[in-house]
């Protein structure tokens, strides 16, 4: 069985012992990748579990525009075999041949799609005109959704959160922390940055069921900034009441630690919330390594230097810590 760890000194709330995964994630190595998403699917939805705004919203922007070309051309396509199917009559200046005229058709979809009008083919058939006006009604709905959905993709507040690729347990205040660090990757300002910092440990459980999963949330030396011009160096002082007191880098290993942060903050421009997720496994914890400083004169302007973000030097750890 999970415990239920003491109430966070930031808020007094308590945090649920499995933070909602209900034990089942027994047999998994990590639960969350380095890239932050988690280690597991849902499956069994059915088509209802799809929505077409939010995964044109999510995926990459390569991938957008080809999904956008590929409908694009799929409904010329569709409105071109219309126009074929009504015959060589249905619009002027067909060839006779089907391939040419087909290809014609295609174009003439394009045009008309895409309002153009070049004047030298036009219908000349009732029913070319009703698919001329359909096609005419489908292409004005799709520039207005296409426009729209361009619109969200921009307006959506993204972040560009750098994480070091290592944490580390270096000295800290006469013993031991255990420090990750970060750096804002975009231009523009984030605020009200706060951190939550939770160490998964397996201990004995039932013979029945094997180690079991502990979640331990881990107190920071400072859980929230107001501003983040710079870099943050995420600390949980190793003391009597840290979770890490007792643990040596083998232990560690041998208990599959996996340290899982989060971070939520405030996109200054959009006023939106963002959100990043990392985890860092035991054997990405560095032990006698601290961080070397990434902070350079640029112009005479302190600046920081996000290629140094993953740099570290040897910090023997005290005695006895």
């Amino acid at each position: 069985m999970t415990t239920r760890p003491a109430p966070a000194p930031e808020t007094g709330a308590s945090a649920p012992g499995d933070l909602g995964l209900s034990g089942v994630f027994e047999a998994e190595s990590r639960f969350l990748s380095r890239d932050g998403r988690f280690n597991s699917r849902r499956v069994g939805l059915g088509l209802g579990a799809y929505n077409p705004y939010t995964m044109l919203l999510a995926m990459s922007w390569p991938r957008f525009f080809a999904v956008a070309l590929a409908l694009y051309l799929l409904l010329n396509a569709l409105f071109a075999a219309g126009y074929f199917a009504l015959g060589a009559g249905a619009l002027s200046q067909q060839p006779d041949q089907a391939g040419p005229r087909l290809l014609g058709a295609f174009f003439f979809s394009v045009q008309t799609f895409g309002t153009i009008g070049f004047g030298h083919v036009y219908p000349v058939s009732v029913a070319a005109d009703v698919l001329v006006t359909l096609e005419a009604f489908v292409g004005l709905m799709a520039v207005a959704l296409v426009t729209g959905m361009l619109f969200a993709r921009f307006s959506r507040p993204t972040h560009r959160i750098l994480f070091s690729d290592h944490a580390v347990v270096a000295p800290y205040r006469g013993g031991r922390g255990l420090m990750l660090r970060l750096v804002n990757g975009r231009r523009g300002d984030l605020t009200d940055i706060t951190a939550e910092v939770v160490l998964s440990l397996r201990a004995p459980g039932p013979l029945s069921a094997g180690p079991q999963r502990q979640f331990h949330p881990l107190t920071l030396e400072r859980s929230r900034v107001t501003f983040f011009p710079l870099a943050w160096t995420v600390v949980h002082p190793i003391d009597d009441r840290s979770p890490l007191r007792d643990l040596s880098e083998a232990e560690l290993a041998r208990r599959e630690a996996e340290v899982l942060v989060v971070l939520r903050a405030v996109d200054e421009i959009s006023q939106q919330p963002v959100q990043a997720r990392i985890s860092y496994h035991a054997s990405e914890i560095r032990w006698g390594q601290a961080f070397a400083s990434m902070y350079v004169r640029d112009g005479g302007l302190l600046a920081v230097d996000a290629r140094r973000l993953h740099d570290m030097h040897p910090a023997p750890l005290p005695e006895g810590s």
